[in-house]
Parts: C-alpha cells; structure tokens; sequence
C-alpha cells in the first residue's frame, strides 16, 4: 500500500536548525546534534536524549526546570558516545553535576553509559538513571533487558527536572538519582497502533492488513507483542486490552506497579503521532471513565499531548504514574516535599510543556568540543594490504544489505542494513586519513569512525571492540616497530573480545552478532587461519536462526526464532568479503 508522506532532503538536520530558529533560548551545535540551554554553576544539569523520530521528545523538553540538553541521534538510532560526551562537557560548564536521564533501549544505554565512564575519568561529576515503563514486555521476556522506555519518560524529566530547580544545592546528584528512580518505580505504560509509522527517505513497510492492529507497539517502529484482529472499538481496545496491561494484579508478568482504590494517579494520554487531537481528547475520556468504573482510581490530574511519538505512527499510549505512592517514597528522602504534583506542576519553560523563555541563549564553547584519537603507535602493519580488506569487507556488506534489512524489518526496526552500509562507507571513505605508522593508531581512528557514522546499538559495540583491539596491540607489541603477526593478532582478537564483554551481556545463544563474533576468534586464536575462522563465524551465525532473541529489540518483539540475526549476517558478510580480496 503506498503511504503518501512529505519529504525533505535533510530531515534530521533541517528539523534541528529549524527547532533553534524557533526557540531562541535554545543552542544548537549542529555537528554535535546537541540541543542546550543556559545552566547555573549550583544545580545540577539534565541531559537525556536517543534516536530522533520521538519528536518533541528530546529537544521539546529543554527549558528552565526540566532538561538542560538533548543529544539527537540519527533516526531511531542511538547518539554516539562522543555526541554524549560533547553534551556532558558542554553543560558541565556551568552545572554542579550532571545526571543522565536514558531510556531503556540497549543502544542508548551502552552509549550513555561510556559518557559517564569517561565524564567521570574527566573529573565530571556525572550519574545515570535509565528509565523503563513499559508493561508490554513482560518479566519473563524482558527479565535480561528490564522494560522498555515510553511516554513516562517525559513525566520522569519535568519532575526531576523541578526537584534539581529546588533542590540541587542540598541534595545534588544523588539526589536527582533517587528521584528519577522514585518516579520510574510508579510508572506503568502501554502503547497501541493501528499500523507502523513512515520514515522519512524510507519505503513504507508493514506486515499488519487492514483488518489488525498492533498492542504493545513501542517507539522504533518494532511490532507490538499481539496482533488484534478484528480491530476492536476504542472502548474494547482500553478496557479489555490496555488498561489491563496496566493494572491486573493477578497477571504477576506485567504487574509492575500496585494501585490502590484510594490513590491519586496522574493519567497521561500520549499520541504516536498521527492521532488527532479531537480523537486524543475524547481517549482521555474514554480512559478515564473506565478507570473510575472498573478500578475504581479516579485521576488526580490528566495530561494529553503529543509528547513522544513515533513520526506519524497511528496510535497512542496509556502512563499511568501512581502520585500517593510516589509522594510518599519522596517524604522518606526529602521531607521538604509536600506531594509529587508540586514538582509535576512548578512553572518550566520547555518549548512543549509548553511556554517560551526569552532568556539569551549561550554561546558555544568550541575549545570544548575539540577532541583528536592519539594513541601510543604499536605495531607494525601494511597499509595498502589493509586497505584493500576494509573495502572487500565494505563491498560485500553494501552487497548484502538487501537481505540484511529484510531480516531486520522481522525481528527489529529495519535499520541494521543501513546502519552496517553507513559503518562500512565511512571506514573506506576515510582510509586515507588513518594511520599508516601503526596498527593501534589506525584501529583506534576506525573505532572513532564507526561510532560517529554508524550510531546504534552496533556503532558502539564495533566501536568498542576496535578500540580494544588497539588497546591490546599496545599492550603486546612494545612500539611501531614490532609486526603485526598472526599470533598478535589473535592475541588482540581475543583481548578486544574480552574488552567487549565487559559492555554486553550477549553470549553465544543470545542471537546477537556474538554468535558469529566468538566463534571466529576462537577459531583463529586455535589456528591461525582466517579460512577456518571465517567459516566457524558464519557457522555461529546460521545457528541463529534456531535461537530466540534475548538482547537489542528483537528481544521485544514476538517469536523470532527461525530467523537469522541481521547483525550476526552483517559481521559474516564483511569478513566473507575481507577473504575474498586476501
């Protein structure tokens, strides 16, 4: 079915320039994809941020008394570390501390997670709050991975946002931690969409037919836990299928928070995108009806807008925040708070939420933001031979990324195709810039590049694994001088394999590019021969498609067993195409 959609040539840089020409309190640093406000030196700064396609989520929420920054990655897919770093640094500048609020998705995780590690080594004051409010995913499927991050996120950024307004000078960091993690622990959410969403520069793809729609859809155009079909009422919709996503006790897998008949509750109704308002009102009061009738919860304060979306996905979600139990948790670590509204309710100029400010917006600090990849020079390699295994590699992924995309579009979002092409394109369209000195200072220049050029989940976790393979050859080779055998490198294989684990939790069986990943450093640590490992990696990679996926977001979804990782498929595709030019 063809989807008819306007398009533009630079969506994700036109939007961004053009959301700082019409907020002129906000900065926008356009390389950096960061969005920031003025800070004060005494309270403690907020910056959260992910794969763009949620607008207003992130940039909508900087102001006064909510974010101090967003980091805007490339289209549902996470911001670099260096992006996050860069934003840390810059509002830092002027704050106390600096608290990441980062939506439980595994590639803004890694990422946020390696700012902080390396803001701290900087000497940042800097924490983490990851938040999770999805009941679509159970326990038993999300146990690994916890919920995924929905429209509660929001609600997570004004209250922490006023609590740091108020109180940073006497509770600080930790402070704002715990609040986060207050919140969080009495958010429960549940999405519902009549279909995917269109992304922009991107053909219109969907398994759902006119007859069905999806329960449980999250944010990344990922399929809902359950196809409905027929497509009930709106009414049958909330009350029978939603709401008791929300609040049956007796389903122990998605009862994540407990409500009782007494408690004040804050509603927030939240549109994916292509909902429209007259519609969106008129679920606040459908919703509200039902959890006064079979609940008996009556909604303290309702909120409905267009909050954090899905680009024009045709669907909406259900937060419901439980404000007594919220209250109460909040007198036990800071008595000076009288209820969870006062923070929910103080004034916040945050573009949509929704006032102006007229405060002069701050300058760049460019000394800040300059950063050069310089490592100690090891060990000895050709260049030219290099070379021309980056582009076989390349050629063979870009090859391959048909098949790829189409696995991911089962089992993910549809972006692994993409996000390899674009990893791959920018490793060969700067080889001539690497080293040709060292090894260790040619891989640790190709970890910077896939990280700034692929983004995700896999852009950090290559990223990751190249720069402990550099790391390593520092480690075994004593200077620039000593080659670099295949003893070395299977030395550095296994030792880049293990800085990787120390980021992940994928092991062989989990249906991640570590199925293919372990097998070929294992082989080629045995070995010594490339043939043989490459074979065991695409032996690992096949085994995937027998294997239910625990990590990244076909982890979410339903069954997808009997289908082969994309990323997995990726990592074989470019070591096939590195051995065919060897």
């Amino acid at each position: 079915m063809a989807v008819k959609s306007f398009e533009v040539s630079d969506p994700l840089g036109s939007t961004l320039k053009g959301f700082a020409l019409a907020h002129p309190s906000i900065t926008l640093v356009p390389e950096e994809k960061i969005l920031f406000r003025k800070t004060d030196k005494t309270k403690i700064a907020l910056i959260s941020g992910g794969g763009s396609g949620h607008e207003p989520t992130h940039g909508g929420f900087v102001g006064n008394g909510m974010l101090s920054a967003a980091v805007c990655g490339d289209i549902f897919a996470s911001p670099s570390t260096k992006q996050i770093l860069n934003a840390i640094t810059l509002v830092s500048e002027n704050a106390s501390g600096v608290l990441l609020i980062v939506k439980n998705y595994t590639g803004d995780v890694l990422h946020f997670g390696l700012a902080a590690e390396r803001a701290r080594a900087l000497g940042i004051n800097c924490k983490v709050a990851v938040i999770g409010d999805d009941t679509a995913v159970g326990r038993a499927k999300g146990g690994m991975v916890g919920r995924r991050a929905l429209a509660g996120t929001v609600l997570v950024h004004k209250i922490v946002g006023s609590f740091t307004e108020t109180y940073s000078e006497r509770y600080g960091l930790e402070g704002a931690s715990k609040v986060a993690q207050i919140i969080n622990d009495n958010l429960v959410t549940i999405g519902a969409s009549l279909d995917h969403c269109k992304v922009p520069g991107r053909k219109f793809e969907t398994e759902i037919n006119d007859n069905q729609m999806e329960l449980g859809m999250g944010i990344h155009n990922e399929p809902g836990v359950k196809v409905l079909e027929p497509i009930p009422s709106t009414e049958d919709l909330i009350s029978k299928h939603m709401l008791p996503c929300l609040l049956d006790s007796s389903d122990r897998d998605r009862y994540f928070v407990d409500f009782d008949k007494d408690d004040e509750v804050v509603l927030l109704i939240n549109n994916l995108g292509g909902v429209s308002n007259l519609i969106l009102s008129s679920i606040v009061s459908i919703t509200t009806d039902f959890l006064k009738s079979n609940y008996g919860i009556t909604p303290v304060q309702s909120i409905a807008g267009t909050l954090m979306t899905a680009f024009n996905g045709n669907g909406f979600s259900i937060t419901l925040l439980n404000a007594t139990k919220a209250t109460a948790s909040l007198q036990k670590e800071f008595p000076e708070i009288k209820s969870v509204f006062d923070l929910l309710n103080s004034k916040t100029d945050a573009p949509f939420w929704p006032a102006q400010s007229k405060d002069v917006k701050p300058a760049i600090n460019e000394e800040l933001l300059k950063t050069e990849v310089k490592v100690k020079d090891c060990g000895s390699y050709n260049f030219n031979d290099f070379s021309r295994w980056m582009q076989g590699g390349a050629k063979a992924v870009i090859k391959a990324e048909p098949h790829i995309t189409s696995l991911d579009t089962l089992v993910g979002d549809g972006d692994c195709g993409y996000t390899l092409v674009a990893g791959v394109n920018g490793i060969t369209k700067n080889l001539d810039d690497i080293s040709k000195v060292s090894l260790s200072e040619a891989t640790a220049q190709l970890s910077d590049i896939i990280e700034s050029t692929m983004g995700g989940t896999s852009g950090g976790l290559y990223s990751i694994l190249i720069s402990g393979f550099s790391h390593a050859l520092i480690q075994i080779c004593a200077d620039e001088n000593v080659p670099v055998s295949k003893e070395v490198l299977a030395r550095a294989f296994e030792m880049a394999l293990e800085t990787l684990y120390k980021y992940t939790n994928a092991r062989p069986g989990s249906s991640t590019m570590v199925d293919a990943l372990e097998p070929f450093v294992k082989e080629f640590s045995s070995s010594k021969d490339f043939k043989k490992a490459v074979a065991a990696a695409d032996a690992g990679a096949k085994s995937t498609g027998s294997i239910e996926a625990k990590f990244g977001r076909a982890s979410y979804v339903g069954e997808s067993a009997g289908i082969e990782d994309p990323g997995a498929v990726g990592l074989v595709a470019f070591l096939q195409g590195i051995e065919s030019v060897l």
